[in-house]
């Protein structure tokens, strides 16, 4: 759609995103002249009412909000077949994109974005409006660090009755809510456990529950209970892992009940990106680092008074020994002056050995970016650093086993025998290819696009097994395992072969042509009559039963008028009468080049005389000169009979 223009206003610009349902587009607002981002359905949803319906209940539901966190919607509109939406362009990438590149998130910074989140559901929330499909792939991040939350498309009035029927399933398998999964109403304690799932992989880099089958993956969410995310990355706070627990609670009754009390719970975790101003709305509180609580002030702790020892009345006995001790006295005094002076001595020694006993030889962390594991040992070894346990994630740059990523820097001055930890690549992600055989087109979409795989190419073919518009086949075939992404061709079932077809113009073929053109037809050769007739060549067909054009069941006997010649026909005089005509062709609207062949048949038989690409509307002139009292000339354009008359006529 490059350089198309939709409303007489909105110059696409480029493609920037797609989903099963839509495809997303940067453009130009010519009336303001900004950069807007276009969502435009899909050219074979526009006449499905219930895609339209969904794609209208978006702009409805996003138009209706207003918040620093929330896409803004500018426009929606209708361009001949073509539904649109036109919202705020926002610079930046995916959460899903940032986890797969990242891996797990550090917890301020993950606590910052689900803060961030909190705050447009709670906007949402109090404006009676319930997301239903809170993810990584909705949530974009600005490179400064702001979120906006997207794709507001299965959202539904709080206030309202359900939007589908009964059972249906609404959301993404991976992140909705036991609710969800039951095919129940979904309420805001759904976007909350949704987000609670976010949350969770953000900590973790990976969702909390995982399966082979949607049906898998949502029975999980109804019966399992995830794995706390500090046991699977212990840099994550046990209380920050606590209200990721609490807001994937199976009873919508114990989660946290507003959005707000969630981002209260996540305060003392946030941390603010440098260059963000955060204000009223902007999703947290006093949760960043810069406006965390004070610290409990510092207290005052009183040494109670050492008790006088009281003497005789009238005595200050504070510094009084008994009378008895006089006599050790002296031997106490030198006791006390020989172990001074052997503190002293130690003191001594310390202070000139001290920086000695201190002092870790420091060395420079080599740079593993790009050597394998094995590699990055012995490089680690040579240094005298150790390696901690890798973080492995998906990249599609990077070789399997290959280093991505370390911490510390490479170059970096550290202590010998540190600890260092490297990010290691586990090669491109690989997805199983569902098997979409017998689902209808709309199916199959979405589940490839659960999957994050691509709708390859279209097409159709007959079969009388599989109704018609549901899948037939599919390339790659089901339970192949290859990288996120790629496209999976669809064939479609066309419903069973037609059995009625037309019966083919024999008249002027040799009987061995008119038998290749029946079984083309899937019809046979029937009963075959011979008929001399002046001037026809023997075995040339003269007449058929049925007649052509006519619909007949495939199978059906086809009866054939065979010339038998005459006893004239082929006298030596046709081989010397030449025979001459003009042939006049005018080439009709068609593909810009189409053939044209002009065959002949005379005393010496069928056979092409001119074969030649012409353009529609080009005139065409050829004298042809044959052989014998009567000739046949055929002219057929692209295949398909054009003109057949004899000459002479008559």
């Amino acid at each position: 759609m490059t350089e198309e223009v939709l409303g007489r206003r909105y110059r696409i610009l480029s493609k920037v995103g797609e989903g099963g349902m839509a495809e997303v587009y940067r453009a130009r607002d010519s009336v303001l002249n900004r950069i807007v981002a276009i969502k435009v359905l899909r050219p074979q949803f526009a006449s499905d009412e219930e895609f339209v319906e969904r794609f209208r209940r978006e702009a409805q539901a996003a138009a209706s909000l207003s918040h620093p966190n929330i896409v803004s919607i500018y426009d929606v509109g209708q361009d001949g077949d073509r539904y649109y939406i036109v919202m705020e362009y926002v610079s930046g990438r995916s959460l899903k994109d940032l986890i797969r590149e990242q891996g797990p998130l550090s917890p301020d910074r993950a606590a910052w974005i689900a803060s961030q989140i909190l705050a447009a559901l709670d906007h949402a929330h109090k404006n009676n409006i319930v997301h239903r499909d809170i993810k990584p792939h909705n949530i974009l991040v600005t490179p400064e660090g702001r979120v906006k939350v997207t794709d507001f498309g299965i959202a539904r009035a709080t206030s309202t009755s359900a939007l589908t029927e009964t059972g249906t399933i609404i959301g993404t398998v991976n992140y909705f809510s036991p609710e969800q999964a039951r095919g129940e109403a979904a309420g805001v304690g759904s976007d909350i456990y949704s987000l609670g799932v976010v949350l969770y992989e953000m900590l973790t880099g990976r969702v909390p529950f995982r399966g082979d089958t949607p049906i898998g993956i949502a029975l999980q969410h109804l019966q399992s209970t995830a794995i706390p995310p500090s046991e699977l990355n212990p840099r994550v706070p046990r209380d920050l892992g606590r209200v990721v627990m609490k807001a994937l609670e199976k009873d919508p009754s114990r989660r946290y009940q507003h959005a707000r009390d969630m981002m209260r719970a996540l305060e003392r975790y946030a941390s603010i990106p440098a260059g963000v101003e955060v204000g009223a709305d902007a999703g947290v509180g006093a949760g960043g680092k810069e406006g965390r609580t004070a610290e409990a002030p510092t207290e005052v702790f009183r040494v109670p008074a050492t008790p006088r020892i009281s003497g005789p009345k009238g005595v200050d006995d504070t510094l009084a020994r008994p009378e008895k001790a006089s006599h050790g006295f002296g031997r106490a005094v030198v006791t006390i002056m020989a172990v001074a002076v052997a503190l002293l001595a130690l003191a001594a020694v310390a202070i000139i050995k001290l920086p000695e006993w201190l002092y870790v030889e420091e060395v420079r962390v080599p740079d593993f970016t790009g050597k394998t594991l094995d590699e990055a040992r012995l490089m680690a070894d040579e240094a005298g650093l150790r390696l901690d346990e890798p973080d492995r994630r998906y990249d599609d740059s990077a070789p399997p086993n290959s280093v991505i990523s370390q911490r510390p820097a490479p170059y970096e001055k550290v202590k010998l025998n540190s600890r260092v930890t490297l990010v290691v690549s586990m090669g491109k992600e690989m997805v199983e290819v569902p098997d979409l055989r017998g689902m209808d087109l709309r199916q199959a979409l979405l589940e490839l696009e659960r999957v994050e795989l691509k709708a390859g190419v279209q097409s159709e073919e007959y079969s009388s097994e599989i109704e018609r518009g549901r899948v037939l086949s599919q390339s790659p075939e089901a339970g192949r395992r290859v990288e996120k992404g790629v496209p999976v061709d669809i064939v479609l079932s066309a419903g069973p072969e037609p059995n009625v077809v037309a019966v083919p113009d024999l008249v002027g073929a040799t009987i061995s042509e008119a038998e290749s053109q029946l079984a083309l037809a899937g019809l046979v050769k029937g009963n075959v009559t011979e008929e001399s007739r002046e001037g026809e060549s023997p075995g040339v067909v003269l007449g058929q039963v049925p007649p052509p054009g006519q619909e007949v069941q495939r199978g059906t006997p086809v009866d054939l008028v065979v010339s038998a010649g005459t006893g004239d026909s082929s006298s030596i005089l046709d081989a010397i009468t030449p025979i001459s005509t003009l042939v006049t062709i005018l080439v009709p609207p068609g593909a810009d080049q189409q053939e044209v062949r002009i065959k002949i048949n005379d005393y010496y038989g069928e056979r092409d005389y001119y074969v030649g690409m012409h353009s529609p509307g080009e005139r065409i002139e050829k004298q042809v000169n044959a052989w014998g009292r009567k000739v046949r000339i055929r002219v057929y354009i692209a295949g398909i009979l054009y003109k057949d008359e004899w000459v002479p006529k008559g």
